[in-house]
């Protein structure tokens, strides 16, 4: 089980997210599982486990490490590269950080349609992942580096870190806040930018909106193939309006990628506090690629 779950549901994910690509799993992001094999060091013992009902702020944190550069993609060697050598391509360069805790800007314009907001997405992706390179090339490098800003202006990674932490959020301190928030988006990115490898055969047909103040809910269905047969998919968009409608979860087959998050955060915390979860994360980001 990965941090991000399993090919299929992070398969699903990627084109039922369409331009925001958030190729988070079903399932809960499974650090605790994947710490199994390896017992926690005792470094760890430092930071005691706050209540269970009540979060307490960890440690000022040190300044957080650029991300990593274990991915970075290998340039072009003509034919001789190897398939293991194209499966290391992944992003040139860490994004530019994320703001913690952009706050919502009021509400949007009457005639705003997230909708239709999710639809223009579409019809950008479908024109990035149209062109075709070698996984390794150049060419592909530059696709992957649109995919991520395409994500990165409809994805709010601050609004999912905070919403995700739920009352943890309020314990910890600004710069512990733009760590989390930065190594949240780095390990999202380097799930889905994995899946960026041509054209996936879909088709989503959305049906409603529901506006709510400052925020709404889009629904649809994702129509795609899984093992050689037809899946029909039940979605849902939760978004809110900051200077535009951003995208904070998703809901696929039922499941709300945010409450699983939620769920698999809140557990690690209590018992072992923040700074292992951090910790934690980091080390899915320093494990070389399947």
């Amino acid at each position: 089980m990965t941090f991000l779950g399993t090919s299929r549901s992070r398969t699903l994910r990627f084109i039922s997210m369409v331009g925001l690509l958030l190729l988070t799993a079903h399932s809960a992001p499974a650090l605790a599982a994947a710490d199994k094999a390896a017992p926690a060091p005792a470094a760890d013992k430092a930071a005691p486990a706050p209540a269970a009902d009540k979060a307490a702020p960890a440690p000022a944190a040190a300044k957080a490490p650029s991300a990593p550069a274990a991915d970075k993609a290998a340039p072009a060697k003509g034919k001789a590269k190897t398939a293991a050598a194209a499966d290391k391509a992944a992003p040139a360069a860490p994004a530019d950080k994320v703001p913690a805790d952009k706050p919502a800007s009021g509400p949007p314009p009457a005639s705003s349609s997230p909708m239709a907001d999710l639809k223009k997405s579409n019809d950008k992706l479908d024109k990035i992942l149209a062109k075709k390179a070698p996984n390794w090339s150049p060419e592909a490098e530059a696709q992957r580096a649109e995919v991520r800003k395409l994500v990165g202006s409809f994805l709010d990674y601050g609004e999912l870190a905070k919403r995700s932490l739920a009352r943890h959020w309020d314990g910890l301190t600004p710069k512990q806040r733009e760590e989390f928030v930065n190594t949240l988006r780095d390990l999202v990115e380097r799930s889905y930018l994995k899946q960026v490898h041509g054209n996936p055969n879909y088709q989503i047909k959305y049906e409603k909106e529901i506006k709510n103040g400052n925020e709404a809910t889009v629904t649809g269905t994702l129509h795609t193939m899984a093992r050689g047969k037809k899946v029909k998919v039940a979605l849902e968009y939760k978004v809110i309006w900051k200077d535009r409608w951003v995208v904070y979860d998703v809901v696929t087959d039922e499941q709300s990628m945010l409450e699983n998050y939620r769920a698999e955060f809140n557990k690690i915390i209590n018992k072992e506090g923040f700074d292992a979860l951090l910790k934690r994360m980091k080390k899915k980001m320093d494990e070389k690629e399947e």
